[in-house]
């Protein structure tokens, strides 16, 4: 990384700010858009910003230092002195926290991109992340005008009009969300795994109590507890252990980043994502990236606004038969792959982002 930080930049296509320290959907997300603006010929700026200054974790994603080229993509000093036609600001929660510098950055456009709702979850006693119409005035404090606020999916977009509708009068709102992107090509499968009986099922998530269903009954029917599947999961399991008081025998743990989400979802028959009930999945990139890949999908209908005909819906109670379903047709199978693959191409392809970045 040395001599790719710059003081003084100039001007660029796009100047994105975020926490580069994150280690999972919002990293993810930024080296996508990172990838897709670099297709596309245009020059993007990096200024990392905490959204835990008090966090142990001081450098930057390795992910994030093999995009930066020190050319198309360029890694900037907190302070430097930049202009851009568009600034991208991913992670609302590093406009809450005070800091001791501000940026130094004159841009056409602002766009704020709420990636994690303002709790942390919707229960009686859900954390606060961040205050929206605090971080609408640090906008302005910093580069002297307002911004436009995107949700990245219509359950971040409900969940703001039903319990922050006070703070949406100090924003403004776009009308469009700002949806995650992805290649499907570089993560399609070469070949669906042969099936010798034993059905795969597989999550990737981290290890977070929002990230996991929140009760032994939904857990065991969600992800059973049976010699007929095998159940794989990257990301770590010490909230089901917790829940369960141990892990079942047929469960295949991995941590996160233990191994790369393309070769996880390789070896799966189905993806199948449950979260607990107070948590509002602000868009579930893991989800798409199963479906990129060729995995067929099982989701709880609350997905269904966002990833329509792309997904199979069930209640927890009703899962397993629908994996017993989609197993036993291979016609069913790669119809269902097929369709996910078509909609996440049509959806959340590249294009999207190059023609919002003028917007």
């Amino acid at each position: 990384m040395a001599g790719k930080y710059r003081k003084r930049s100039g001007h660029f296509d796009v100047i994105m700010m975020s926490d580069f320290r994150l280690p999972g959907g919002t990293t993810s997300s930024n080296i996508e858009e990172m990838k897709a603006q670099k297709r596309a010929g245009l020059t993007t700026g990096l200024i990392h910003m905490s959204g835990q200054p008090r966090s142990r974790k001081s450098t930057i994603n390795p992910k994030i230092k093999r995009m930066v080229d020190g050319r198309s993509i360029r890694m900037l000093n907190t302070t430097a002195r930049a202009t851009c036609d568009t600034l991208i600001i991913r992670h609302p929660r590093i406009l809450h926290v005070r800091r001791r510098y501000k940026p130094n950055v004159s841009a056409k456009r602002i766009h704020v991109i709420v990636n994690q709702t303002p709790r942390k979850d919707y229960g009686r006693y859900g954390q606060l992340v961040y205050n929206i119409s605090r971080c609408e005035q640090r906008v302005k404090q910093f580069f002297g005008k307002s911004s436009t606020w995107h949700p990245i999916g219509p359950q971040v977009r409900k969940t703001l009009f039903k319990h922050h509708a006070g703070d949406l009068k100090n924003i403004k709102l776009a009308s469009a969300d700002w949806v995650n992107i992805i290649n499907t090509r570089e993560w399609r499968r070469k070949n669906r795994p042969s099936h010798r009986g034993v059905i795969k099922i597989g999550r990737h998530s981290r290890d977070a109590y929002v990230k996991w269903p929140s009760n032994r009954t939904d857990l065991l029917k969600i992800y059973p507890a049976s010699s007929k599947y095998e159940i794989h999961i990257l990301g770590g399991a010490r909230t089901p252990r917790r829940i369960l008081g141990k892990l079942p025998q047929n469960w295949h743990v991995l941590g996160f980043g233990k191994r790369s989400p393309k070769s996880f979802l390789a070896g799966l028959d189905v993806f199948v994502y449950y979260t607990h009930p107070n948590c509002v999945e602000a868009f579930g990139r893991v989800i798409f990236e199963a479906m990129a890949a060729g995995v067929p999908v099982i989701l709880p209908p609350s997905y269904k606004e966002l990833f329509g005909e792309a997904a199979i819906y069930a209640e927890p109670s009703n899962v397993t038969n629908e994996i017993d379903r989609l197993m036993s047709s291979s016609e069913l199978y790669e119809r269902q792959v097929r369709r996910a693959i078509q909609y996440v191409e049509a959806n959340f392809g590249y294009t999207k982002h190059r023609a919002r970045l003028n917007k």
